[in-house]
């Protein structure tokens, strides 16, 4: 019997494992990949604020972002700019792999290559079977189990956890392409001719490397073949390796059971602006931790015990992800000619100036209502 049985090695797991572990739980982590991060599909953009409160390793960090700027279907540009960096950019299999390895030292058992087929909660104890290339089927009964398996909802489905309202579809790749003179911004492309219901993106990690991708509500392969002819043109899309990956949306349903929390991305806690899920996914982790370190304290593990969680997350960011995501759903109705005159809009009104002190970089809510007053407004 273990204290906890984390499954899926992400940045969430790891992080509740390592939590956990620290506490003085014994904690054994389950991941179906050989090797953490080995496929690790990601922007890779996480926010300065997420360095320093969770005291990440900054190893993997390939870049910074000084600079944002938003791109209007006829090149108009918004620029956000401060003096400090806004994020780092992170190789995110290196990222993940450093956080494993503080995972380890603190304690945590990493199993890798064991790919868990089921969850059952029983009276006494949650019951994963698993299977490994070392072992073969592999029955493991702990006090609790937290399930972090990313948008694989196959166990949320059978442990009756939170879906997703919506699921959104990326793809990304990366390659090197000569200097184009337009500096180090990262640059967010919007309209329905690039990504309709979302956005693209094109990220400088250096050394003429970019990361390009984008996220739809629909079949995103026809959008970005269009997509890199336009951010580089001398790139043939056919030759480059694309990753492709859903991306959650708002969570609905509840995230706890008896015996069983489901966080990170595997509970919807994802950015719904940007689908981001590192920052969210952290501090979902770090909500469980707290939970389930009480639950220890009380020997109580049934859903009325862990259902802090629910209360916590909502508490934390709930509101982010909702306005979040109904203004992603918003924003998906506009026409090209619309947002044309938004952001014509917003260089006429000096808007960004307007929106000082409400723009954080994973703290949203705030700048996207004061967005819509101003909207309403100059209607």
């Amino acid at each position: 019997m273990r204290d906890v049985v984390v499954v899926g090695a992400g940045p969430a797991g790891i992080h509740a494992a390592y939590l956990l572990a620290q506490a003085g739980m014994d904690v054994v982590l389950l991941e179906g990949q050989n090797r953490i991060g080995e496929r690790a599909i990601c922007s890779g953009v996480v926010g300065d604020e997420a360095f320093a409160r969770f005291d990440l390793p900054r190893q993997p960090v390939l870049t910074e972002v000084r600079c944002i700027q938003a791109v209007s279907p006829a090149n108009r540009v918004l620029e956000h700019q401060i003096g400090t960096p806004l994020a780092q950019v992170v190789d995110k299999g290196a990222f993940n792999r450093a956080l494993a390895e503080r995972a380890v030292k603190a304690g945590v058992d990493v199993q890798l290559g064991s790919w868990v087929e089921g969850v059952e909660v029983e009276e006494q104890s949650a019951v994963v079977d698993f299977r490994s290339a070392k072992a073969g089927p592999t029955r493991l009964r702990a006090q609790m189990a937290i399930i972090t398996t990313g948008v694989n909802g196959g166990l949320n489905r059978v442990l009756n956890l939170a879906r997703p309202r919506q699921f959104l579809r990326a793809v990304q790749a990366e390659f090197s392409v000569p200097p184009n003179g337009r500096g180090t911004a990262t640059r967010i492309y919007v309209g329905r001719a690039v990504a309709p219901g979302a956005f693209g993106w094109d990220i400088p990690l250096g050394n003429g490397r970019r990361r390009v991708g984008l996220m739809t509500t629909t079949n995103p392969e026809p959008y970005f073949t269009r997509f890199i002819s336009r951010v580089a043109p001398s790139v043939n899309p056919a030759a480059l390796q694309i990753d492709r990956k859903s991306i959650a949306q708002a969570p609905t349903g509840r995230c706890v059971g008896d015996r069983v929390i489901a966080a990170g991305e595997a509970a919807g806690h994802i950015k719904t602006t940007t689908g981001g899920g590192i920052y969210y996914g952290m501090l979902s982790a770090e909500l469980v931790a707290s939970v389930v370190t009480r639950a220890f304290r009380r020997m109580d593990f049934g859903a009325g015990s862990l259902g802090e969680f629910e209360r916590y997350w909502r508490s934390a960011f709930g509101n982010e992800l909702l306005v979040g995501y109904f203004a992603r759903r918003l924003a998906s109705h506009f026409s090209d000619a619309q947002i044309e005159s938004f952001f014509e809009m917003a260089h006429a009104k000096k808007f960004l100036a307007y929106l000082n002190g409400r723009l954080k970089f994973d703290w949203h809510h705030r700048a996207l209502l004061a967005t819509l007053r101003a909207l309403l407004t100059a209607r």
